[in-house]
Parts: structure tokens; C-alpha cells; sequence
């Protein structure tokens, strides 16, 4: 698989082969492109997708980050929980505090920990405190090869967030969320970002900043993936963010 995504890095690849490299293993019928990018190398997800487990788990202790190795995770390289905030940045999914302590869709790669960490900067530039997920990690089948690492979900180094949740004020009670689904506005195939981007219809504020929130990440190449509704329609209610390793190519849509 490594040979075979270096060649497909070197050319401009169809998302009809991205898909399945680099987006959900559902994600269906491509509009888009992924594209080679001749700085590949000095992008934050070049060089955390290449990390080894010594050299993430000290990073991420160095940016105090709090989190709790997990002993075995099938397809996970570096599994670990986050019991607490990542940066300022609480990132997890719906489910009541007991499930999640013991769960599989809260478990990450610490690779992509690195990249949520950056990606904290970002979301505390819009307020947010608070990332609602479908999952991260989503473990493959019992037949999974228990030395194969798994790349995407099935490696814990995709993240599927939904909603953004907005910092309470001093004496709010009820906190204003980003509902992707239901605020992104996006049009099937169009680019999010870039000078080609579709705006949103209707531009609304939340529309704006969820846009604004997938484009400044994208600017600074946290991740090697940012699928949005955009993508297809199973991307229709999240944004998927996803670190891969050994590629040299990048993937917005």
C-alpha cells in the first residue's frame, strides 16, 4: 500500500481512488480532486503522520496535553482516550461519560490528537470550547489482521465532527451550537474553499463561520483530509478530519 500511495501522490488523483484512501470508506461518488502539493513535507500532518508512539506521546505531553494511553485498540498504532479538554477544546461524542470511558468511538490516534491540538487555535479564534463527534476510531471487523494498522477510522486518525459549541457568557445558561447539517449551506461538488468556492446559500452567520472554520484549517494543513457536506451526501451532517500517513497529497472539498 505505501508504494501504491507514493506513485498516486505524484499526479493530481480523481477522488473516485481518494475516497478510498484518504475519505470515508462509504463516502460514495467523488466531484473533486486531491492534489500532489510540492510543500507536503513541512505540513503539521506530514510530520505527525510520521511520528512513531515515543515521539507523539512526548509532544503532546510537552503542549500539556492530558491523555490516557489505551492498551489495545485493533488498527490503532497510538491509541489513547482524552479525559479532558484538548487546548482549550473538550472533543467528544454524544454519548454520557461512563460509555465514552470505555467506548471505542472516543478513542483516538495521539497523530491525531496533534492535529485536534492545532486545530484548538482555530476553534478558539470563533469561541468554540466544545466539539460534538460521531466518533473517531470505529473498529474494523474480528477477520482484521491484529498487526495491520488501520488508516482513517479504522486507525483512530479520522475525526467525524458535527456540532461546535460555543463558550457560555457569563450568565448564559444555554449554550449556541454550529449544527453542521443544519448550518453549512453548502452545494454537492462545489469547493468550500479557495478562490473557486461556492458561498454558502443562504449566507447565513452560522453558514459563514462554519466555512471560515473549515478554511482556516485548511490553510494551515492540520490535516492531509477536510471533507465537508460538499463532498456527498454522507458528509451531509459532518466534517471529516482526518491525518494520513506516507502521502503527499492533500484533500479539501
Amino acid at each position: 500500500m505505501g508504494s501504491r500511495r507514493r506513485l498516486l501522490s505524484l499526479t493530481i488523483v480523481t477522488l473516485g481512488a481518494a475516497a478510498t484512501l484518504a475519505g470515508d470508506a462509504d463516502a460514495g461518488p467523488s466531484k473533486g480532486r486531491a492534489r500532489f502539493h510540492p510543500d507536503w513535507e513541512k505540513h503539521a500532518s506530514t510530520r505527525y503522520g510520521a511520528m512513531d508512539a515515543a515521539a507523539c506521546s512526548s509532544e503532546l505531553t510537552r503542549r500539556g496535553v492530558a491523555f490516557t494511553p489505551v492498551a489495545e485498540a485493533r488498527g490503532v498504532r497510538i491509541p489513547v482516550r482524552l479525559p479532558k479538554d484538548v487546548g482549550g477544546v473538550l472533543y467528544r461524542t454524544e454519548a454520557p461519560k461512563h460509555v465514552r470511558d470505555a467506548g471505542p468511538y472516543d478513542v483516538f490516534d495521539c497523530r491525531l490528537v496533534l492535529a485536534l491540538s492545532d486545530f484548538s487555535r482555530v476553534l478558539a479564534a470563533h469561541d468554540i470550547d466544545e466539539v460534538r463527534m460521531f466518533s473517531a476510531w470505529r473498529p474494523p471487523g474480528t477477520a482484521w489482521d491484529p498487526d495491520r494498522e488501520g488508516t482513517r477510522h479504522a486507525g483512530g486518525l479520522a475525526m467525524d465532527a458535527g456540532r461546535f459549541g460555543k463558550k457560555l457568557a457569563p450568565g448564559e445558561t444555554e449554550r449556541v451550537w454550529l449544527d453542521v447539517e443544519k448550518d453549512y449551506h453548502g452545494r454537492l461538488g462545489a469547493p468550500s474553499c479557495g478562490a473557486s468556492a461556492a458561498p454558502p446559500v443562504p449566507a447565513t452567520a452560522e453558514a459563514r463561520e462554519l466555512r471560515s472554520i473549515a478554511c482556516e484549517a485548511a490553510d494551515q494543513h492540520f490535516f492531509t483530509s477536510i471533507l465537508t457536506p460538499n463532498y456527498d451526501r454522507a458528509h451531509r451532517n459532518h466534517f471529516h478530519l482526518e491525518v494520513t500517513p506516507d502521502v503527499r497529497w492533500y484533500l479539501v472539498l
